[in-house]
């Protein structure tokens, strides 16, 4: 089971909720500015920026192979970090964190969420 992390907008009704899986993020790890974009993360994404040029301009002066290894370990943060570098964009654009469950996918992470909130669907 993933334990997932629900956003919502009440006042959009029930169909206004993000749920957000809390592992890691391949997109998130190979693609960093462009996931950034996807998600509205822009402070992220300018915090990507600062790092790649820092590394390229220092890359002279403590060699290509760190660079590169620091930006591996940079992205691999990315990957894990996912999860809530995506839910702060949201809250950004005011959604409301509205708590975490453990569920087997997306989809019943939403129905479990919707029925505990707004009761079974008929």
């Amino acid at each position: 089971m993933t334990l997932y992390a629900i956003y919502a907008k009440p006042e959009n009704g029930p169909d206004a909720i993000w749920v957000l899986p809390d592992k890691f993020s391949w997109g998130a790890f190979l693609f960093a500015p462009f996931w950034a974009l996807a998600r509205g993360a822009i402070a992220y994404l300018l915090l990507w920026i600062a790092v790649a040029i820092g590394l390229f301009l220092l890359a002279p002066h403590i060699g290509g192979d760190l660079s590169v290894l620091l930006y591996l370990i940079f992205a691999l943060w990315t990957g894990f970090a996912a999860t809530p570098i995506a839910g702060q964009a949201l809250e950004n654009r005011n959604w409301i964190a509205s708590g975490e469950l453990a569920a087997d996918s997306t989809l019943s992470a939403e129905q479990a969420w919707l029925e505990k909130n707004y009761g079974p669907r008929p």
